[in-house]
């Protein structure tokens, strides 16, 4: 298979400047002196690879034109491979999309062999409940086949300077202007925790939080797409795309909260989505336990942005968020404020998470006919639960 070599001069260039390639390419750390491990990862690639030629629409999203470019012309003609045919039947069958390729990613041990870091049955915390259980399998081995066939290796290893260079600019975004202390001091200190930024080349705008638990070490994953290009083609990053950093980062900390509650939310959920769900749909959120874990997230992002960069962007943060249908992100955002402000009586979010739980269910029962509820009304019952009226005693 012909690897294709279109980067000339330029990746030349970057290629004398950095020439410790290999470590990037194969998805390990930037670098000792960043907290966060920064990396192009051969696992992320892959598999973004294969549910791309599968038509999974979230992995033909990529900004990078010359790379997807490079990518057509040496994948382009696997897209009858057996591998990418059971992707997109898994997609037709099971709904495996989106997050549900990088949950599987982060649980493999490397891109070429496919073997797994912890064993896929009984189905560990951090592998999405899309993929069958007991039936990964049959697709680790068709993809191992695509890898050989492909020659999947040569084309991550050719890419390694356009790999390297983006890493570079992550990493420096990251060391000057990432707060990973907040973490700890937001949801209490958790030992052992590993944290991984991995640029999804080919993804765009769509990105994922998902996480690993390896013995007494959890590697928890931000897999960021690639959305900005300088005039070069290149990969650029901004302040604007460290939100969302925190955002993916938080899932891991959030989502196992709201799957421990689930029983206790379901009843509010179930009342709350169907008054958002055209929003929520929009953005590919299905059900309500989805959007418990993205109401949940956005609160703490706002969190994080209030302690970061101050009230006034975390109003902003507040009005885009209430746009996108999380009516009630204002208030849940000033509760988690009660909570940092306590810390003593809630050591950690965990500790807090009943009145989060109960947050949502009184609010649940501002209305009880979605075609009624309006922002003002939502709004109302929350001011009623967070002020709830003085019992006066009788004269």
């Amino acid at each position: 298979m012909r690897i294709v070599r279109r980067w000339s001069a330029y990746l030349c260039a970057l290629a004398m400047a950095y020439p410790c390639v290999a470590q990037l390419a194969f998805g390990e750390t930037a670098g000792a002196d960043t907290p966060i491990q920064v990396s192009v990862d051969p696992r992320v690639e892959l598999l973004s690879i294969v549910f791309r030629l599968a038509g999974n629409r979230e992995y033909n999203t990529g900004r990078i034109r010359s790379y997807v470019h490079d990518v057509e012309e040496h994948f382009g003609t696997h897209r009858n491979h057996p591998a990418v045919q059971l992707a997109a039947k898994l997609r037709k069958t099971r709904g495996v999309s989106f997050d549900a390729p990088m949950s599987l990613a982060v649980h493999l041990a490397g891109a070429y062999t496919l073997k797994t870091k912890v064993p896929l049955s009984p189905r560990p915390p951090g592998l999405d409940g899309r993929w069958p259980e007991g039936g990964t399998e049959e697709f680790l081995q068709k993809t191992r086949q695509f890898v050989e066939d492909t020659k999947f290796a040569e084309f991550f290893e050719a890419h390694g300077p356009l790999y390297e260079e983006a890493v570079r600019r992550m990493k420096k975004l990251v060391n000057e202007d990432f707060h990973l202390e907040w973490f700890d001091k937001f949801f209490g200190a958790r030992p052992g925790t590993e944290f991984h930024l991995v640029l999804g080349m080919l993804n765009g705008g769509s990105c994922y939080g998902t996480r690993l638990a390896v013995g007494d070490t959890e590697e928890i994953y931000c897999i960021l797409g690639v959305w900005l290009c300088d005039r070069s083609g290149m990969p650029r990053f901004n302040r604007q795309v460290l939100p969302t950093v925190v955002h993916e980062f938080c899932h891991s900390y959030a989502n196992p909260l709201v799957d421990k509650h689930a029983e206790e939310l379901a009843q509010a959920g179930k009342r709350i989505f169907p008054r958002v769900k055209a929003k929520m749909k929009r953005m590919a959120y299905g059900n309500w336990r989805t959007m418990m874990y993205e109401s949940v997230v956005r609160a703490c992002v706002i969190r994080y942005v209030m302690a970061t960069d101050g009230p006034q962007l975390a109003t902003l943060a507040v009005k885009k968020e209430q746009k996108q249908g999380f009516l009630w992100i204002k208030e849940l955002s000033d509760l988690l404020g009660e909570y940092e402000a306590d810390r003593e009586t809630y050591p950690t979010l965990e500790s807090f998470f009943p009145k989060i739980v109960e947050f949502f269910d009184r609010y649940s029962q501002a209305s009880t006919e979605p075609e009624d509820v309006t922002l003002e009304s939502f709004l109302r019952g929350i001011e009623e639960f967070l002020n709830p009226p003085t019992k006066r005693s009788a004269d």
